[in-house]
């Protein structure tokens, strides 16, 4: 309208200037089209983020209130309060909303740069074009770590995006019958090797190795959790002036799920990485602390621990009629057991032979009446098949414990066939 101004005026004091163009003033039909679509982007992403900060400091004092601790009234009832702020949070979705800020700053940013680009390319494309190409990185960029948080619940990069397309990843597949996860179980692993490191409190200690004892199969064991068992496993017995083990007082149910927890990471490096330089340190460290001739008399998951690390080819310490394990613990020995003895087996070329006091346990299990569970009588043909220079392969590899039985029967029977 200015300009148009300006040209009347100038065409008022001299008609010359425009030749036969007679300037008129033009009729406001509103702002353009484009400067209207733009306008709209750009109120917008500033709406959105002023909203968030608003609900930004709605949090803040949401979250200081419910840090709050009221002075009045006795420490149940203080307590009690403090329950009902935290289910009142659960119940009303407190952090489903505390995760919707963020993305309204997002999509605040990206209005913005959409609006820009807008704007700028009608003025130069060159401009509009850088700006484009930062804002159209950015955009890949967050969609690349959307992607990432979704594949991996251990990503660190996660944002609701991700959580939503896991939920509906998993709303998928929801008909597909699950195996079993060993993304969990090493998860576990580890926090059990962390908590073992890190912990100075006896329950706690206590705690972790009973749940390390209560899992069935250690797979993909990272060789800290066996330094671990043995740091605790040492910490827990010493040898006494007669060659008796001495535990604490107290302390003997923490040595005997230490010294399980041991043999089953053991076992599993062994099957793993028999060359592991772990276990060869553990080794040195074991004769160092512990003498060869200390009896572990009554104790037979140390007792088995301790043949292992000392090399003996002895008879075992206890008598066998002694011998009375639970059910878990009888699964436990015999199924690490079978590895030990393959290893044992596999590393001696010259005179290859599984420890006498293996193979003890392994007759001896298999002479009691009634039987033992039905795992460890697999485990003890199979350490007996491989005392015979049989190769047998690992039970996990075959679906269940009667399968694997009847498998190293069938081997056995064979064998004294080929014998007579």
């Amino acid at each position: 309208m200015t300009a148009a101004l300006l040209r009347v005026l100038i065409y008022k004091i001299d008609n010359t200037t425009f030749g036969n163009d007679t300037p008129a003033l033009p009729q406001w039909t509103g702002p353009p089209r484009e400067i209207v679509r733009v306008q709209a982007i750009l109120f917008a992403s500033l709406a959105a983020s002023l909203f968030s900060a608003f609900l930004a400091m709605l949090g803040k004092q949401w979250l200081n209130r419910y840090a709050s601790t009221d002075l009045r009234g006795t420490a149940i009832e203080r307590s009690q309060d403090r329950q009902r702020k935290l289910d009142g949070i659960v119940a009303w979705y407190f952090e489903h909303v505390m995760e919707f800020l963020p993305l309204m700053l997002q999509a605040a940013l990206l209005l913005l740069g959409c609006a820009l680009s807008f704007y700028l390319w009608e003025i130069n494309v060159t401009v509009a074009s850088v700006v484009v190409g930062v804002t159209s990185s950015g955009v890949i960029l967050y969609i690349a770590l959307i992607a990432a948080g979704a594949a991996s619940e251990s990503c660190p990069y996660q944002t609701p995006g991700s959580y939503a397309l896991r939920y509906l990843s998993r709303r998928i597949h929801l008909s597909a019958i699950p195996g079993p996860d060993s993304q969990t179980t090493a998860l576990d692993l580890r926090c059990i090797s962390w908590m073992l490191q890190t912990s100075l409190d006896t329950a706690v200690r206590l705690s972790t190795l009973k749940h390390l004892a209560t899992m069935a199969a250690l797979d993909k064991v990272d060789p800290t959790l066996a330094t671990e068992c043995f740091n605790a496993f040492v910490g827990f017995v010493k040898a006494g002036a007669d060659h008796e083990v001495v535990i604490g007082q107290g302390l003997e149910q923490h040595a005997t799920l230490s010294a399980q927890g041991l043999l089953s990471s053991l076992s599993q490096l062994l099957g793993a990485d028999p060359t592991s330089h772990v276990i060869e340190d553990l080794r040195l460290r074991y004769a160092q602390v512990i003498p060869t001739r200390t009896n572990f008399r009554g104790y037979h998951i140390m007792s088995a621990t301790h043949y292992w690390f000392t090399q003996s080819w002895q008879r075992w310490p206890s008598q066998w009629s002694d011998y009375k394990p639970t059910a878990h613990e009888y699964t436990m020995v015999s199924r690490n057991l079978v590895n030990l003895a393959r290893f044992e087996y596999q590393k001696r070329t010259l005179y290859p032979k599984v420890p006498c006091w293996v193979l003890r346990f392994a007759l001896h299990s298999l002479s009691l009446d009634p039987q033992p569970p039905t795992s460890v009588v697999a485990d003890c043909l199979s350490i007996v098949a491989i005392g015979l220079g049989h190769d047998v392969p690992h039970p996990g590899a075959i679906t269940s414990n009667e399968r694997y039985e009847r498998y190293v029967l069938t081997w056995l029977g064979e064998y004294i066939l080929t014998l007579n």
